[in-house]
């Protein structure tokens, strides 16, 4: 008798033993699993609101309503049909076409995701037959703003299907112990740069004819993606209706061959190994061939010899057959180890793993071909996605801090228990800071006097490449171009940096297209930046020149060192006389020079340079 005791006490005491080690297991998944917090069951949590850094809403969740009928509940289908068709935007035919067809069926839905105030109003009419379910409704209060970048959730809430929805799909429908909702996720970007990244991107997608365009801009400080643009767009809002190539990101998806936007690369790596001397020059006739390969140098689409040429104006001009040159100087290995310290081949992790990030393509060395050393210095034969790029031209500008790029800023509980908090990670690209500012100053030329002249803006100097980039098949090449532009500012001390691609534009260069639209974006952001405290501070213009400046009202003065902003202001006060400016920067001559008499002159014509 005794045994059969201490024989159930055995099993009773193994029984609890594993009980208890069931729910010390559960509740050390549950402190584990939420950022050392425990967390709610998901079927019971109302996913979290996603906001821009200004607290803008972008993407929240409400309480909405799905409209059911039950056929066998109907007395008049007629009836019925008609008074819900005054509400929901389905005809009466459509909505007895479906009774008809459900007649078997117990219960169906007619319409799900309803607002309540709607749904209210139709069982106002007590129409037998007809029921309402309470559910949940994925709204995106600002439309098309960010769209492919937010992506979008299906009807269920609970299922993300693209963008940062998804990526963060686990975060946001998660939630602490006594919250019913999950976590706020605030992303880096600013919803005011975005809608006039978009705006300006907008109207050159649409009246060039591109395939697709992306547009990003960052802060060179912190990584900070301020916006980030993707055409054709996507209202989240009718994701149902939307064309496949909208849901896209193209500024973390896109991989394509960069073109000439490389060769400020080139420039850096050549300069770190002492491979060009200063003011030595190449000479370029238009063309250069190495077997059955030919590259040639193009300007408005018919080959162009740009003549002798310094790294400086290998740059400025875009000259492929001079960068070819110089970079044979480079031994491969050198020039691979410099593209993989960039970056280049490895995604930027700027969404979680597995988002859909392109890691662009950049051959193994063992895999290079002849072909290699003259594509790969004009921007051919490997990829790269756009954030990578900017990512590592950004490193240049801001003096050699590879950043990590951000999009999710902070993740903030309903009881203010902060689960992330977006920090900056730093690496550095492989040049001295001597490099780095020198290639910015060969930048800074190409928006002054080369291939990015109209980036050029009047408040600020920006620095620049210009990129047109050919595009590759099983075929071969093919005519058909991306065109791009890089810019940063200021030049003097970078702190903002910006990449503009249209895919696909016809015979648009990087120069025609895509560099006027990253000067009209910024023009008009900078506002922005100066007065909002909420987003970033860029340092204050310096003040306009005192009129009383040693001016003679008849004779025209000595510009000479003024800002653009300055000298206009100075002509106009003075002289009532408009200007006409080439270049950027600061004026180092005039016409007519100083001292002329004024009378008769209708124009005064000002060169700009860095």
């Amino acid at each position: 008798m005794m045994n059969k005791v201490h024989s159930r006490l055995r099993i009773f005491g193994v029984a609890c033993g594993v009980i208890l080690g069931i729910l010390s297991a559960r509740i050390l998944w549950l402190s584990l699993s939420g950022a050392d917090d425990a967390v709610a069951e998901r079927d019971n949590v109302i996913r979290g609101p996603i906001l821009d850094r200004r607290g803008i809403s972008l993407a929240r969740t409400e309480e909405a309503s799905a409209i059911a009928i039950a056929p066998a509940e109907l007395i008049d289908s007629e009836f019925a049909a008609q008074n819900l068709a005054r509400y929901l935007a389905i005809t009466p035919e459509e909505i007895l076409k479906k009774i008809y067809q459900s007649n078997n069926r117990k219960y169906f839905y007619l319409k799900r995701q309803v607002d309540n105030f709607t749904a209210d109003r139709i069982m106002d009419m007590k129409i037998p037959g007809i029921h309402r379910e309470y559910e949940f409704k994925r709204l995106y209060p600002a439309g098309t703003v960010a769209g492919n970048l937010l992506g979008f959730v299906g009807r269920d809430p609970g299922v993300a299907l693209a963008g940062l929805e998804r990526s963060y799909h686990e975060m946001l429908g998660r939630a602490e112990i006594g919250d019913r909702r999950g976590p706020s996720l605030y992303l880096t970007i600013d919803s005011l740069i975005q809608s006039r990244l978009e705006k300006e991107m907008r109207a050159a997608y649409e009246s060039s004819g591109a395939k697709g365009a992306t547009g990003i801009f960052m802060d060179l400080e912190t990584g900070e993606v301020l916006a980030m643009a993707s055409f054709p767009e996507l209202n989240p809002n009718e994701y149902q209706t939307s064309r496949t190539e909208s849901r896209e990101n193209l500024g973390i998806r896109m991989a394509y061959e960069p073109g000439s936007t490389v060769k400020i690369f080139m420039a850096a790596t050549l300069l770190k190994n002492n491979a060009v001397k200063p003011n030595e020059k190449f000479f370029c006739n238009g063309e250069y061939k190495v077997g059955n390969v030919t590259v040639r140098c193009r300007v408005h689409g018919k080959m162009f010899a740009h003549g002798e040429v310094t790294l400086s104006d290998i740059i400025t001009k875009s000259c492929n057959v001079g960068i070819i040159q110089a970079m044979n100087r480079i031994p491969p290995e050198k020039l691979y180890a410099d593209l993989k310290a960039l970056g280049f081949g490895v995604r930027t992790d700027i969404v979680p793993p597995g988002s859909g990030e392109a890691p662009g393509y950049l051959p193994e060395l063992a895999d290079w071909v002849p072909a290699s050393r003259i594509y790969f210095p004009i921007g051919q034969g490997f990829s790269v996605s756009p954030i990578q790029l900017l990512r590592a031209a950004g490193s240049i500008a801001n003096g050699g801090a590879l950043l990590r790029p951000a999009l999710a800023r902070q993740a903030v509980a309903q009881n203010g228990h902060v689960w992330y908090e977006h920090k900056i990670i730093r690496e550095r690209n492989p040049y001295e800071p001597a490099v780095n500012r020198e290639v910015i100053r060969y930048m800074r030329r190409v928006v002054a006097e080369g291939t990015a002249r109209a980036a050029s803006i009047e408040d600020v100097a920006i620095a620049g490449k210009t990129g047109t980039g050919q595009k590759s098949s099983a075929r071969g090449y093919e005519e058909k171009f991306v065109a791009s532009f890089l810019g940063f500012f200021p030049a003097q001390n970078p702190r903002y940096g910006g990449l503009i691609v249209f895919d696909e534009a016809g015979e648009e260069s990087g120069g025609s297209l895509a560099a006027p639209v990253f000067a009209r974006f910024v023009q008009s952001i900078l506002p922005v930046l100066r007065e909002s405290s909420q987003t970033i501070k860029v340092p204050e213009l310096a003040p306009l020149a005192d009129p009383s400046r040693n001016f003679d009202p008849q004779k025209i003065g000595d510009f000479s060192g003024l800002s653009a902003r300055e000298a206009r202001y100075l002509a106009s006060r003075v002289y009532g006389i408009p200007v006409e400016l080439h270049g950027s920067g600061y004026v180092r001559s005039q016409e007519p020079p100083a001292g002329s008499p004024n009378q008769n002159v209708r124009k005064i014509k000002l060169f700009l340079e860095p």
